[in-house]
């Protein structure tokens, strides 16, 4: 049996079953390789428990074979989707299972101003949230003081 499995993502070696954080609408590669086995085993990749792809490259002069998953658009339905490995050189013995999910960066859905929809006038207090949801890490929200001048230059 293989001796070995190892998944690696653009920046290295995966650590704790999760990827390096990638932006929504970047590329990630995922890199399955496996050591040792006779003969060299077969290497596949499923998402969610179907198979995704089941193309093998094997190195026998290294005694490795490996398996390359590329996904080239990231959407928020990529977000920590369990992503498995599976390689197996022989019916008779069950595949030695690597599991992964993607960690991402996730832009706003919807920013709002909420308050009261109003004239505003000089010395009065008035009250402005700004909510926003749909990302990830949770945004930082910056407010701004531009004066009207500078908005229309």
């Amino acid at each position: 049996p293989p001796q070995g499995v190892q998944i690696s993502d653009d920046t290295g070696p995966v650590k704790n079953e999760l990827t390096s954080a990638y932006a929504e609408g970047a590329s990630i590669t995922l890199t399955c390789l496996a050591n040792g086995g006779k003969p060299l085993p077969r290497v596949t990749w499923k998402r969610d428990g179907t198979s995704i792809t089941n193309e093998t490259q094997y190195f026998p002069e290294r005694r490795k074979s490996q398996s390359v998953l590329r996904v080239e658009k990231l959407m928020r339905s990529h977000l920590l989707a369990m992503h498995s490995c599976e390689v197996s050189n022989s019916v008779q013995s069950p595949p030695l299972i690597v599991r992964v999910a993607i960690e991402m960066y996730l832009r706003p859905l919807e920013v709002k101003l909420l308050g009261q929809n109003e004239p505003l006038s000089a010395g009065r207090r008035i009250d402005i949230v700004c909510r926003c949801r749909g990302s990830r890490p949770p945004a930082t929200i910056t407010w701004w003081k531009v004066s009207i001048l500078e908005y229309l230059e």
